[in-house]
């Protein structure tokens, strides 16, 4: 079956051919583009944009933070890299060019979606695009607080504690332990987030359990609360409480009242016979010395 001129025209156009050569040729490639996230408050971030022109040439690389554009480069003009004021973004030109952009000191403003935009030249104007969200975190600039707890404790007592976080952005991810082993899902309490005006959040976690035996380790018994934000940032806070009035401590009296029943029950102690045995001993030196020395004084002047 032959096709008819109208079809094999449009095959042929030459539009399509220079551009379907135009892509084979001339192709511009995205390769990789590179956002840090998530960083924290206060640092430099280089964010990156690499692409491959093939036979096109440059014409400009354009950034993009939540669809507003901050920075573009374009080879012809002069000077080449141009930045358009944008909140959040403290850009360092002298860093920055045909596939990077570096931004000072990032803080909440600073978090978004980036895009970076790059185009050849005429005739084709090709464009290529890659976006990435950056993430900024603001971390404590201490750790967790523990209240109302108290020093001493017994066997039976209610510990009722509160950990709360620092500010931060996110809130801070919170967990009790005991004696260094997390402590039981029932234990726990998790209370709502708390916003401050300043954008930042705090969380609190409450510990409620009745005291058994088996809480304390040698007496002792310690409680440990950590903040954690994602794989940034952990830090805790810990308790030593004392122990009072424990079944362990009750036994071991009992132990010693028993020691004492068991002497006190015995007719002759070995403390007793021992006295008499050494006292008898030095009775009878004496008298013998007293005997022996008469004896000597009759020998030697027999009549006095």
């Amino acid at each position: 079956m032959k096709k008819s001129p109208s079809v094999l025209a449009s095959v042929i156009n030459p539009s399509f051919v220079l551009s379907v050569a135009g892509m084979c040729l001339g192709a511009i490639r995205m390769l990789m583009m590179d956002v840090p996230s998530p960083t924290t408050q206060g640092e430099s971030v280089e964010l990156i944009c690499s692409y491959e022109l093939d036979e096109d040439k440059l014409y400009s690389v354009k950034w993009y933070k939540d669809d507003v554009e901050f920075y573009r480069y374009v080879p012809n003009d002069w000077p080449p890299g141009q930045f358009l004021p944008l909140q959040g973004v403290r850009l360092d030109l002298s860093k920055s060019g045909s596939q990077s952009v570096y931004l000072r000191h990032v803080d909440l403003n600073s978090a978004g979606t980036y895009r970076c935009e790059v185009s050849a030249e005429a005739p084709e104007f090709q464009t290529v695009a890659a976006e990435k969200k950056m993430v900024v975190f603001v971390l404590p600039t201490e750790g967790p607080k523990i209240t109302g707890g108290v020093s001493k404790y017994r066997v039976g007592d209610t510990v009722y504690v509160n950990c709360t976080s620092s500010k931060s952005k996110p809130a801070a991810t919170l967990r009790w332990f005991i004696n260094d082993e997390m402590a039981k899902p029932e234990y726990v309490m998790e209370h709502s987030t708390t916003l401050h005006s300043d954008s930042l959040e705090t969380s609190s976690l409450s510990l409620k359990f009745i005291v058994n035996e088996f809480h304390f380790r040698g007496g002792n018994m310690k409680l440990k609360c950590t903040a954690t934000i994602s794989r940034v940032y952990t830090m805790s806070n810990e308790e030593l409480v004392f122990g009072t009035g424990l079944r362990q401590q009750t036994s071991g009296l009992q132990i010693t009242e028993n020691m004492s029943h068991v002497q006190s029950s015995s007719t002759t102690p070995a403390w007793t016979s021992t006295f008499w045995t050494v006292w008898l001993c030095l009775f009878f030196c004496i008298t013998y010395k007293f005997i022996s020395t008469g004896i000597e004084r009759n020998l030697v002047d027999p009549f006095g």
